[in-house]
């Protein structure tokens, strides 16, 4: 975990954005001064679309946000700290790598121009090699792409900074997770459920894809209008998506039979950076859905005919959030959209699943089957209702079966 920033650092970030420190007890104001503001990446999703859930905390100074060069100055004015790839690693046990085979592929709107270059420096911040020149066994020699939802080769300008903000987060989270992993990136024309569609249904198509990350949703569709998500289920793939950062209610396409639904909660680590306790996240979306159960839910544990939300979760509250490399500088966010490729990594990282019927498990059983290996979080709520609003011990809506304990539930 990141270490608290000594008076000494608060004090050059504090010059560093115009202010002039003259005493310690000058100092000691800056502290007092320093302020956190949530701002979500994506505006509201319209009728037929859906919205990023890419939450951005902006630290300031005396109304200042300065600009951070390094994650080690990501500090919250409470005195608690950030997660980098390392201390989020550390703090859920993980130690495998993964293989260059298994490919995660992200799936996001719009074109983010910088997310190469972004999640290289990420990965380089915490000791790892950037993503290139893998000889993965496909027509192209490198373990990034980014493609359009038709297929073909993504390039140019940052179109929508937001969603930009949101593809950065994923990719950054899913390698945290699975550094060996390679990492494809499909982004749609517009946020609307039918280009998503398209762009899952193309997703499925990539050689290697093990998980798919949607950290997006929108109100409660019906998944019979948008069969990809099906589509890659039944080929073997884990699809995932984030249950959503309102709090208790229903968004789609987390609420899909096929899909696995991903909450979020609040994570603390001891000195040590490990593993100290969560609690539900406030935001953490969760509910009844009103589409049919997945197979691998049990009604007698969530006491819901259809789709019960979360299956499973992980940090998501922008109060102990993640460290995030975008343009240049190092950004703090939250939000289901980073618990989803999280659990996407993990998914990915060893590949414990199969397609349905098959010998295998598919991964939505598999976790079901092993949730004695996750962190079970029995405290926190997101709303005022029994087991779809407050975190009990075992199932319960805002957090699902639980979080990370190493590999063992994926």
């Amino acid at each position: 975990m990141l270490k608290p920033l000594k008076l000494k650092k608060i004090i050059s970030i504090a010059v560093g954005v115009g202010l002039v420190i003259g005493s310690v007890a000058s100092a000691e104001a800056v502290i007092r001064h320093r302020t956190a503001v949530d701002h979500h990446s994506c505006s509201e999703a319209a009728p037929g679309s859906v919205s990023c859930l890419a939450i951005k905390r902006v630290v300031s100074v005396n109304g200042i946000a300065p600009r951070i060069s390094s994650p080690r100055a990501l500090i919250e004015p409470n005195g608690s700290e950030v997660f980098g790839m390392r201390q989020l690693r550390q703090a859920y046990g993980i130690t495998a790598l993964g293989s260059k085979n298994n490919v995660i592929v992200v799936v996001d709107a719009y074109h983010s121009a910088s997310a190469f270059a972004d999640l290289n420096y990420y990965r380089s911040t915490f000791g790892y090699a950037p993503l290139v020149g893998c000889g993965i066994a496909t027509s192209e020699d490198q373990c990034f792409r980014q493609y359009h939802q038709d297929g073909s080769r993504a390039t140019g300008s940052t179109t929508d900074q937001g969603w930009a903000q949101e593809t950065v987060l994923d990719v950054e989270m899913a390698t945290a997770m699975c550094p060996n992993c390679s990492i494809s990136v499909v982004e749609t024309d517009t946020p609307s459920f039918d280009d998503f569609n398209t762009a899952v249904e193309f997703a499925s198509t990539i050689p290697g894809v093990q998980a798919i990350s949607n950290s997006y949703g929108g109100p409660e569709a019906n998944e019979r209008d948008y069969p990809a998500y099906e589509h890659a289920y039944q080929k073997g793939i884990a699809v995932v998506a984030s249950a959503g950062d309102s709090g208790f209610g229903v968004e789609s396409p987390a609420s899909f039979q096929h899909v696995i639904a991903v909450g979020g909660t609040s994570l603390y680590a001891n000195t040590r950076g490990t593993y100290s306790r969560e609690t539900a996240w406030s935001g953490s979306g969760s509910g009844c859905a009103r589409g049919p159960a997945p197979e691998w839910q049990e009604a007698s544990i969530t006491h819901c005919n259809g789709k019960a939300i979360a299956d499973v979760s992980a940090v998501a509250d922008p109060a102990t959030g993640v460290a995030v490399y975008f343009e240049s500088q190092w950004m703090i966010f939250g939000g289901t959209s980073a618990s989803a490729p999280i659990i996407a990594g993990l998914l990915a990282l060893k590949h414990n699943f199969g397609a349905p019927g098959s010998s295998k498990d598919t991964a939505g059983q598999y976790i079901w089957n092993h949730r004695d290996r996750l962190h079970d979080v029995a405290s926190g709520n997101n709303g005022r209702c029994r087991n779809f609003c407050t975190s009990i011990t075992g199932w319960d809506g805002p957090t699902g079966l639980g979080t990370p304990q190493g590999t063992g539930g994926f």
